[in-house]
């Protein structure tokens, strides 16, 4: 039985024939490849003849299973290229980022896309397998499939979560930004204020709840905390809390008695904040009061 698909393209010949190729050795698919360039696009005809096909009377599936190789060799050109290319164009077009950033989000949306949006691990799978079924709908339809026009009028599921994973980024990346911009605003804050104490030690209960004493050991929680309202504190939250009346103190040095691993965001702002002026006990008596 012979059957044949010819694709066209513009862009993505060199990548559609390796991976074809490739597909031809290790599947040993009884396929043809022919090129043939027309002006700036190129046509690839994709020739299948298997002889076996005729003693088991099954053409048709063996037809779309050569469908589906197919498919799956354009939907990897598809991932390989086309996507990183559309991810920078949509990334280039937002006039808010500035270009020395572009990078940091490109990365970031293709990571989002290869990896998932904290959804499901096997989303990159789930992906190319929408993608695949997608193409493998066209070519039902057709034996001759545009790369450029799929992408452009039929890729409609694919392109928006493509388009959702740039968004995704860019919204990280500004609130990163926020975040950096803030931490840089208390830090210079901290460092223009005349320090209260020489030296302050932090201590926080399991349920989150802190505690600052001096260096001779002596409780001061309270003595800097009179400008806050205590009763409003579950609203607030401690961590704010606690971060605020550090900036208050503005310490020389401050040591942090701290064992528990669920305060990691706010440790890491004291530490952006007061840089240098931080360190961690590794164990005293004080430790063993939490």
């Amino acid at each position: 039985m012979e059957h044949s698909v010819q694709l066209s393209t513009q862009e993505y010949h060199d990548s559609i024939c390796e991976c074809l190729r490739e597909l031809r050795d290790q599947e040993q698919l009884p396929l043809q490849i022919v090129e043939l360039r027309q002006g700036n696009r190129w046509l690839i005809e994709c020739k299948f003849h298997d002889p076996l096909s005729e003693e088991t009377k099954d053409g048709n599936v063996i037809q779309k299973i050569h469908r589906y190789y197919l498919a799956n060799a354009l939907a990897e050109t598809i991932l390989l290229h086309w996507e990183k290319v559309h991810v920078r164009e949509i990334i280039k077009k937002k006039q808010h980022l500035e270009e020395e950033n572009w990078q940091m989000v490109i990365n970031q949306a293709l990571e989002y896309l290869n990896k998932g949006l904290g959804q499901v691990q096997e989303y990159s799978v789930n992906r190319k397998t929408s993608l695949v079924t997608q193409i493998l709908g066209c070519l039902d339809h057709s034996d001759v499939f545009d790369i450029e026009g799929f992408l452009r009028f039929r890729a409609h599921e694919y392109k928006n979560d493509v388009n959702r994973a740039v968004e995704y980024a860019l919204e990280e990346y500004v609130i990163e930004k926020e975040y950096l911009d803030f931490i840089l605003l208390l830090k210079q804050f901290v460092d223009s204020q005349k320090p209260c104490l020489e030296w302050l030690h932090v201590g926080m209960t399991p349920q989150g709840k802190f505690h600052l004493y001096n260096n001779e050991g002596v409780k001061v929680t309270h003595q800097f905390l009179e400008d806050y309202q205590l009763d409003n504190v579950h609203e607030l939250g401690y961590e704010d809390l606690l971060v605020s009346a550090l900036i208050a103190v503005a310490p020389r040095q401050i040591t942090l008695h701290i064992r528990y691993e669920g305060y990691k965001d706010t440790l890491n702002t004291i530490r952006s904040v007061f840089g240098d002026r931080v360190s961690d006990c590794q164990g005293c008596p004080l430790c063993e009061k939490f």
